[in-house]
Formats: structure tokens, C-alpha cells, sequence
């Protein structure tokens, strides 16, 4: 079973719904696999090397962009969490200062650190064979690619989130 995170952003609307009906997430999460929700980010199961990269929450800022690490705990067994809009406008500003080459930079913080979804976890040996080191160099920068993408999509979905004074959910399915 793989473990992905989902984010969401709500807008008054939205959230006013879900807090009524517990159920709504369920619906949204179910829904996601069928058609675009707007608003909705499927980190798909690079979230933990997301959250790594951003400094595992040792900036508590950055630290929130994720896992929502001081949101609200909301009731019901999907273990959602929800950030204030204020705290969404504080953590897309962070994210917006970000280089383009930070998954670059950071990609080796992921080393042995037995992320979800296996990122940065072959380094390589110094006596590996050329073939070898190529595969492991070409696998590197695929997953930098893609987390560089995800990346992209998280600091997008956040800035769109602050813009419209949105609250953001978080929930790991």
C-alpha cells in the first residue's frame, strides 16, 4: 500500500462544507482518482522527500509546506491536518524565496534517510562500473526532475492558496 500526501486548498466555501460533513474529504479523496479538482495537489509518494528537502521541520515555516506539522488536527480517522490562511500566505511566501536548483542542492540530505518512494537512496559506489554509475546517475536525475516538478506544483498551489486567502488541508492516504 502506497502512502500518499494530498493537499487541498479551501476556500471559505469549501472549508465551511467539510467542517458540516466530515465525509466531503473522503469525497474529495475518492474523486481525485476520477477527474482535476482545482486546488487539489496529489504529492503522490514524493512527499516525504519533499519534506526532507525543505528541511524535515527544522524550519518551522518550511516546515509546515507538507505535513501542516502546526495545523489543526481535524476529527476523523484520515488524520487530516488544516493551516490557517495566514499561516498559507506566511509558508508561500518561504517557499517563494527557494532557488529553481534547490531539489539539486538538497538532493543528497535524502541519502540513507530511507525516504518514501526510495529518492536519493542509491548514491553510487566510488568502484562501481561505468554502466553502473551511469544507471545510478540517470535514476538521480529523473527523481530530481520529478521532485523539482512536485516542487513547482507545492509553491504554485500555495501561492494560488494566499492569493485567494484560502486555508490548505493536508492528509496522507
Amino acid at each position: 500500500m502506497g502512502m500518499d500526501a494530498i493537499l487541498c486548498s479551501l476556500s471559505p466555501k469549501r472549508l465551511a462544507m467539510l467542517q458540516e460533513d466530515p465525509e466531503v474529504l473522503s469525497d474529495l479523496i475518492e474523486a481525485r482518482l476520477e477527474s482535476e479538482i482545482p486546488g487539489l495537489l496529489d504529492l503522490g509518494n514524493t512527499w516525504h522527500a519533499l519534506d526532507v528537502l525543505l528541511g524535515e521541520g527544522k524550519n518551522a515555516i518550511l516546515g509546515d509546506a507538507v505535513l501542516i506539522r502546526t495545523g489543526e488536527k481535524l476529527p476523523g480517522s484520515l488524520k487530516a491536518r488544516l493551516m490557517p490562511p495566514a499561516r498559507v500566505a506566511e509558508v508561500s511566501k518561504a517557499l517563494g524565496t527557494l532557488t529553481p536548483t534547490h531539489v539539486r542542492d538538497k538532493f543528497k540530505t535524502l541519502a540513507g534517510k530511507g525516504v518514501h518512494g526510495n529518492y536519493g537512496d542509491d548514491p553510487g559506489a566510488d568502484d562501481d562500473p561505468a554502466y553502473l554509475k551511469e544507471q545510478v546517475s540517470k535514476r538521480r536525475n529523473e527523481e530530481m526532475k520529478e521532485l523539482t516538478e512536485a516542487l513547482r506544483s507545492l509553491t504554485a498551489l500555495y501561492a494560488d492558496a494566499a492569493k485567494g486567502k484560502h486555508s490548505m488541508l493536508m492528509v496522507i492516504v
